[in-house]
């Protein structure tokens, strides 16, 4: 498949390009341009409860936690 960049440098194709997914970009040392995309990490944010900030009103386990430190480190 040959992709071609418009005026602004930018690629678009529905078939390898989702909206709204991010990628990540690296050009390789034969001036190739390799890109992976990245994992979608759930963010959690924390609750305010008697003026203190509280964990998330979701259940982690250690499994879902670890995944996403592996996810968010590559």
């Amino acid at each position: 498949m040959k992709l071609t960049a418009d005026s602004q440098g930018r690629l678009g194709s529905l078939e390898l390009f989702r909206p709204t997914t991010d990628f990540e970009a690296t050009v390789q040392s034969n001036g190739s341009i390799r890109l992976v995309e990245l994992a979608q990490i759930p963010v959690v944010k924390p609750r305010r409860i008697d003026g203190r900030l509280r964990g998330a009103h979701v259940s982690l386990t250690r499994e879902t936690v670890a995944t996403a430190v592996r996810r968010d480190t590559r």
